[in-house]
């Protein structure tokens, strides 16, 4: 069960990390190809706070879900090693 349990973390935080990834490159992208493509400097203006806002949003996701999820992962082993099974295998 514990086994079951340390093999969700690892999938959950990895797919998060990966997923934040592509969301940061997709909307910065968009964001530079749209203010490349009408070079406005009213639209660079109005909608740089909003992405700076949205990139730091996927940032915390893409690496704080990681980080609990590490964290989790510990704490499922401290219990394992205290219930007599050892530790989980690292990936």
């Amino acid at each position: 069960m514990l086994d079951s349990l340390a093999a969700f973390l690892d999938g959950v935080s990895t797919k998060v990390f990966w997923f934040a990834v592509t969301c940061f490159v997709v909307i910065n992208g968009a964001a530079l190809a749209a203010f490349a493509v009408s070079r406005s400097r009213r639209l660079v203006d109005e909608w740089t706070p909003k992405l700076v806002a949205v990139d730091a949003m996927v940032l915390g996701a893409g690496l704080g879900i990681p980080l609990v999820s590490t964290l989790a992962k510990l704490g499922v082993n401290a219990i394992s090693a205290m219930l007599g099974g050892g530790t989980v295998a690292p990936e």
